[in-house]
């Protein structure tokens, strides 16, 4: 069980996601977290760009065979190297960063900012050298999940020279922390990237993923693909069991590390979030799963490998069981796919089958 300074950040995070939390923690052994409800149509965007004070920034949201390309505001980089914005939560989603420095030459090119390299993992901690040496990257930004975001820059110089010959600097700008980004991957050049006109940005495909939780009309259901930084998580709003399912759009590249969480009307002060088993110990993918099997199990993955397809339903159980509450017995429940899916890492304790959550899980991809 975590400290209480670990359990009030985690539940701020918890809230501002509009999901239920989500890691595993045994059941019976953990302290209540409330999801949110709604999701802010706003999103505060805080950016933190380091080694180019006086740089001017613009937000930019041009999406491959959209309609229109929206540009924000330009603001000046300060001795305090932040710059805010306030933006609709949709423009956040393609988003790319466009940056001028004032001691840039004439190269042809308005420069952007990089939001992830060629071989980097989302999350990761990216170095001036492996940024420099890289040589593909992308420079759209998946977007928010939440209402309020914190993204780091660092800008650095890199040698170029001037369309009529001369000698000059472009920056080298790139998030500190691999960012969860949109497509294409462009070459760079010593690796800075930049455009003409805009940084077109291509939406990645859909899935429409409907879950069958046959027996639970009025259970609240989510889904969030989640990750260390907060930046780079994904989730859906919550939405409640209608006539057996419920169904949610998820962006392709989401599916693969996707978790769900069930809470159910009948549930008392359970002191976690259930979240829906994907395989138990010992399970292949195709195996069926029925309660009796489930209930035996004490170990069991919450992440699910993904699909390709463009349309998936997954039948799930959701049963009410007895469980250790906060101040003691109550009821619960045990939530899991009756046929074993393809699954990612980790397998975590689940007692009785239950998996239960505090935390945002962070799938092995």
């Amino acid at each position: 069980m975590t400290g209480v300074r670990r359990m009030r950040g985690i539940a701020a995070v918890l809230v501002t996601l509009a999901a239920a939390a989500l890691a595993t923690t045994a059941q019976g052994h953990a302290q209540a977290a409330t999801p949110g409800r709604s999701a802010p149509h706003q999103v505060s965007i805080r950016l933190h760009i380091a080694g180019c004070d006086h740089c001017q920034v613009q937000l930019q949201h041009a999406i491959t065979r959209g309609r229109k390309v929206w540009t924000s505001k330009q603001k000046t980089v300060g001795s305090d190297h932040v710059i805010r914005y306030r933006v609709r939560r949709s423009l956040t989603h393609g988003m790319s960063f466009v940056l001028r420095a004032p001691w840039e030459g004439d190269t042809g090119g308005v420069p952007n900012m990089v939001t992830r390299y060629a071989g980097h993992a989302v999350d990761t901690f990216v170095s001036r050298h492996a940024a420099r040496h890289a040589d593909r990257a992308e420079g759209c930004w998946a977007g928010a999940s939440t209402d309020s975001v914190r993204l780091s820059f660092r800008v650095a110089r890199v040698p170029a020279r001037t369309l009529d010959g001369h000698r000059t600097h472009v920056p080298l700008a790139y998030a500190t922390h691999t960012l969860s980004s949109w497509k294409p991957a462009v070459s760079t050049f010593k690796g800075t990237i930049g455009n003409q006109d805009a940084f077109y940005c291509n939406a990645p495909r859909t899935t429409r993923l409907t879950l069958a939780a046959p027996g639970c009309n009025g259970c609240e259901i989510g889904v969030m693909n989640g990750a260390r930084r907060v930046e780079n998580t994904w989730a859906a709003e919550p939405r409640k069991v209608a006539h057996g399912t419920v169904t949610f759009r998820v962006p392709r590249p989401a599916t693969r590390g996707l978790t769900a969480t069930v809470t159910a009307p009948w549930e008392g002060t359970t002191g976690y979030t259930t979240v829906v088993a994907f395989r138990y110990g010992g399970h292949r993918a195709g195996d069926a799963v029925s309660f009796a099997e489930a209930r035996s199990q004490s170990r069991g993955t919450p992440c699910w490998g993904g699909t390709h397809r463009d349309n998936v339903t997954l039948p799930l159980t959701v049963r009410k069981v007895r469980v250790g509450g906060t101040t003691g017995p109550t009821a619960g429940s045990i939530a899991y796919v009756y046929v074993t899916q393809s699954w990612l890492k980790p397998m975590m304790h689940a007692g009785k089958g239950v998996l239960g959550s505090q935390e945002v899980i962070t799938c092995r991809k």
